[in-house]
């Protein structure tokens, strides 16, 4: 491999790496023309037994929930890209947290899995084509958030509290 090729495959692997880190970003933040960015117009979603069929639909079905549901959290750890010419082939690993009411009760549940993604380059643009959702373990216990045991309080002025709209701290630029 040359050097030139080295470097381009480089630059094609952090594009990937970017998309994923925006799809979270996304997700979290219940952005819909964020996560709809990581996706080509063509795109299929396979999650689990929730959904299976265009990107574009699923997104635009699953933002108004998620900006309706307790907090979530999604971490995109390991990442494993192989090149083919054009496509790519990747595994990221994720875990997840989200708070869902049960009867009342809130609960907090703990999920791992994988992203297996076929992403495409075309004109230029590395996107996802095609996502598999493989599950791996899953943890739900009640919740008990006490916020370190009292040592941080939500109720104070001083403190900034994530928010799943363009209110989040993460899109001021300060």
């Amino acid at each position: 491999m040359t050097r030139e090729e080295k470097i381009d495959a480089m630059l094609a692997k952090q594009e990937i790496h970017d998309t994923l880190m925006r799809y979270g970003r996304g997700v979290d933040r219940a952005d819909g023309d964020l996560l709809k960015s990581c996706y080509h117009e063509d795109a299929i979603e396979e999650h689990g037994s929730t959904y299976v069929g265009p990107a574009m639909a699923y997104i635009e079905g699953a933002v108004g929930r998620i900006a309706k549901m307790g907090t979530m959290a999604h971490y995109i750890c390991n990442v494993s890209i192989d090149l083919q010419g054009t496509r790519a082939y990747v595994e990221s690993y994720v875990l997840t947290f989200a708070r869902f009411a049960k009867d009342g009760t809130p609960y907090d549940t703990f999920t791992g899995g994988r992203l297996v993604d076929r992403f495409e380059n075309r004109d230029g643009v590395w996107k996802i084509a095609h996502r598999k959702m493989a599950f791996d373990w899953n943890h739900d216990i009640a919740s008990s958030e006490t916020w370190c045991l009292g040592m941080f309080k939500p109720g104070d002025p001083k403190m900034v509290m994530g928010r799943k709209d363009k209110n989040d701290l993460s899109y001021a630029r300060f």
